[in-house]
């Protein structure tokens, strides 16, 4: 008797839940398109004149996004090669051979490919912009720690840990251009 009393207590309570959600529904109508159903999901976008929509940000906001974008891809580029120049120092400096020295560049350049594959995700989940700061502070911290190096294997280590952190902007610089820009006016950025 206990639980049939129970249950119809849970059943009032459930109806009463139900028809207050209605009269919400009825007074505040959903913001997003869609149900909120997996047959009809919630579509979430920007709100019209939305400031935090990046295609709603000034044509100089744009553009300086755009600068800083490319200047990182251009730094770690850069950096993936300006190792080479420093190939006699460094075979005398820790006794390697010429191979060895060769890893640190082909090391870099592993990190390029396998980099991706954790930053395109994460940018998806975290944001672009924090990965942005996140993974360059990284590089930054590589890059000085393969300059105090002491021996060669360390040294190969973070050159192929600096080139995964360094990735990020290859990967994830495309995404940002899209999100700053219409398809009409897209090409000229990417350039």
């Amino acid at each position: 008797m206990a639980e049939k009393s129970q249950a119809v207590a849970e059943q009032e309570s459930d109806d009463q839940s139900a028809t207050v959600l209605r009269q919400e529904e009825a007074h505040h109508p959903h913001l997003y398109d869609g149900s909120g159903t997996i047959e009809d999901p919630f579509v979430v976008e920007f709100m019209a004149n939305d400031s935090h929509n990046p295609m709603n940000f000034s044509i100089t906001r744009k553009w300086f996004i755009t600068f800083i974008v490319t200047l990182s891809v251009f730094a770690i580029t850069l950096t993936s090669s300006a190792y080479s120049g420093s190939a006699e120092e460094i075979i005398a400096e820790f006794n390697s051979s010429s191979e060895v020295y060769a890893l640190g560049i082909s090391l870099f350049v592993l990190g390029f490919a396998i980099g991706p594959a954790l930053w395109a995700p994460l940018s998806e989940l975290y944001g672009r912009q924090i990965l942005f700061i996140a993974t360059h502070g990284f590089v930054v911290a590589f890059v000085a720690a393969s300059a105090g190096c002491h021996s060669m294997a360390s040294l190969l280590i973070f050159r192929f840990l600096a080139g995964m952190f360094g990735a990020s902007p290859l990967t994830n610089s495309g995404g940002v251009l899209a999100d700053l820009f219409p398809p009409a006016s897209r090409g000229i950025a990417m350039s």
